[in-house]
């Protein structure tokens, strides 16, 4: 097991190689914007000396990020790591990672001037999906935050971001705490009496609800509205968003699997690439009725309960 001395040592061996570039604080020009990715640090978009590069700098809490940051870099798909620097007056290190032009996928989907048609949620699908099987199988990496403000949008591209959450598999979870942004979590955390620990099951239970907000372009279970708690009991007792209209049935059944509240049922990420591989980009989206209703929503932020499903018993789960 790496435990945080490893990394320690990890990181100043790198360091002293030359193998993690190290930016001096004369070499970065912070600008006038700060940008919040994850709520979990403060992030700053910089300026390389007197170029036009830009990159972003991100405070890390330990140097467990910057490890598998780092670990996790040369995907397309993940947004790219550069190396690290001291800010004025600070003690810790801060990450100096790729700029995305595009901002994240959350602002993306909520702006109605770009078209976002199937063809385009297919590919944003699979890019997350292609991403987290190269975390899962080729590092050894579960994310464990996976929400559309730790996706970031470049020149049209995907590009997962933030491992302040993440954790190699097969270590002790980052925190025993429930923590995140409460609908992409995995349900099966907020049973208090179970011992159940966050897994590669918990970030394909994310992706689903990522792949049914690429296609409403809307945030899951009007969150922002409600309060937390009683939001995570409904979820435990089983409520999901509805399909939305004109969604690709392949599609929906596959986000349907994966977002199972048991985890031995919803596939692996390999089974998520190879089922998405097989839907077709070019077909039209299909007309279908689940249990008789669909959703109509597409881009309203109005979405209340009964526009989600409940479909299992929580007393059957306590």
């Amino acid at each position: 097991m790496i435990n945080s001395y490893t990394k320690h040592v990890w990181l100043k061996i790198l360091l002293n190689n030359g193998k993690i570039h190290y930016y001096g604080p004369r070499e970065l020009k912070i600008l006038p914007e700060t940008i919040g990715l994850g709520g979990s640090a403060a992030v700053y978009v910089t300026k390389w000396k007197n170029t036009s590069t830009r990159y972003v700098i991100k405070k890390f809490v330990d140097n467990k990020e910057v490890y598998l940051t780092n670990l996790a870099n040369s995907h397309n798909n993940i947004i790219q790591f550069h190396g690290i620097t001291k800010l004025d007056d600070e003690i810790r290190y801060s990450l100096v990672l790729e700029y995305a032009d595009g901002g994240t996928l959350r602002n993306y989907l909520r702006n109605n001037t770009i078209t976002f048609k199937w063809k385009n949620q297919l590919r944003f699908a699979k890019e997350i999906a292609s991403a987290i099987l190269w975390l899962h199988d080729d590092k050894g990496i579960v994310h464990g935050d996976l929400h559309p403000n730790n996706i970031l949008v470049h020149q049209n591209t995907v590009k997962l971001a933030d491992f302040g959450r993440s954790f190699l598999k097969g270590t002790d979870c980052y925190n025993t705490e429930v923590l995140g942004v409460v609908p992409y979590m995995d349900p099966k955390t907020f049973d208090q009496k179970s011992s159940y620990k966050i897994n590669e099951k918990s970030d394909i239970y994310s992706l689903a609800v990522l792949f049914w907000e690429l296609t409403s372009r809307s945030s899951p279970l009007n969150y922002e509205k409600k309060d937390r708690i009683p939001l995570m009991f409904d979820i435990l007792n089983g409520l999901r968003e509805k399909p939305i209209l004109n969604t690709n049935v392949k599609f929906i059944d596959l986000y349907r699997k994966c977002w199972e509240y048991e985890p031995d049922k919803r596939p692996d990420i390999h089974q998520v690439n190879s089922e998405l591989n097989d839907i077709d980009s070019e077909t039209i989206n299909v007309h279908i009725i689940f249990d008789g209703e669909i959703s109509e929503k597409l881009e309203n932020e109005d979405s209340d309960l009964s526009n989600c499903e409940k479909d299992c018993d929580l007393n059957a789960i306590m």
